[in-house]
């Protein structure tokens, strides 16, 4: 595998972002299918599901992942946003399917109100709610978050008891960016060793199913998600080399749109010699 590409844009109706990935140079892509800030999301008709498919093979597109909206919160004390975040990720995994989208990630949310034995029990009472009954293609990925406040996932080990909590073997999406800012260092060999040694005693290298490949503008466990092109952050272009040679999966940019596509042939140069 090892395929690579970059979030891209819907503006216009998700039938644009194929074609979009491909003039960027992406092999595979990321996409919203609605507004992530809110709002009701667009229908995808059987037309536009013919359409999709169709871009998604003529501009060479192996496959794609959706991205969940911002506002979903599982971690919330306030049990409506909490029963909406359900709803809108069940949604979101049946639109996905319909598509043909491999992975759905989200962020379980903040817990601003609860302590965190509580908010890891309602979030993972949350991912149940979503995955109970549900029968579509496109599998769910908790993604890591990056420890700013009280956010839930920032560790492994948070996700671990999330997952099993639920009831459901759920997959992880890793964002460098992320790990990185919640201690977790990749910038040498022997650091990368030890993350890994971090991820298969608690939720297993087999679990991480996604790679959101993004150096860091901040520093090693300074708790912060602020992303910046390949080579120029905190962690580095040998971070990449190691962590490419470590996971045999997709890597998907979410830089700024003015350098993606450099940050597109970084990686394919860093694949291209391992």
């Amino acid at each position: 595998m090892r395929r690579i590409g970059c979030h891209v844009s819907i503006a216009g109706g998700i039938v644009n972002a194929p074609e979009r990935a491909g003039e960027l140079g992406c092999e595979v892509f990321q996409m919203f299918t609605r507004s992530p800030q809110g709002g009701a999301a667009p229908k995808i008709t059987p037309e536009i599901e013919k359409e999709f498919r169709g871009q998604m093979e003529k501009h060479g597109q192996k496959e794609c992942f959706i991205h969940a909206p911002y506002y979903i919160n599982f971690a919330s004390s306030n049990k409506a946003i909490r029963s909406a975040s359900a709803r809108v990720i069940r949604e979101e995994l049946e639109r996905s399917s319909q598509i043909g989208a491999k992975y759905l990630m989200f962020h379980p949310g903040s817990a601003k109100d609860l302590d965190r034995k509580e908010a890891l029990k309602i979030t993972a009472e949350g991912v149940t709610k979503v995955m109970d009954g549900y029968k579509g293609s496109t599998e769910l990925l908790l993604e890591v978050s990056a420890g700013a406040g009280n956010v839930m996932g920032d560790t492994f080990e948070e996700l671990r008891d999330i997952i099993k909590l639920s009831g459901y073997d759920l997959g992880v999406c890793l964002d460098t960016a992320h790990i990185f800012a919640s201690g977790y260092d990749i910038r040498t060999a022997e650091t990368m060793k030890k993350t890994l040694e971090s991820i298969s005693k608690s939720i297993g290298k087999n679990a991480i199913k996604l790679i959101h490949s993004n150096d860091s503008k901040i520093g090693l466990g300074e708790r912060r998600d602020r992303h910046e092109h390949i080579g120029e952050g905190k962690i580095g272009r040998e971070g990449f080399v190691y962590l490419m040679s470590t996971f045999d999966l997709d890597f998907i940019l979410e830089t700024e749109h003015d350098k993606v596509k450099e940050d597109i042939q970084k990686l394919k140069d860093i694949r291209n010699k391992l």
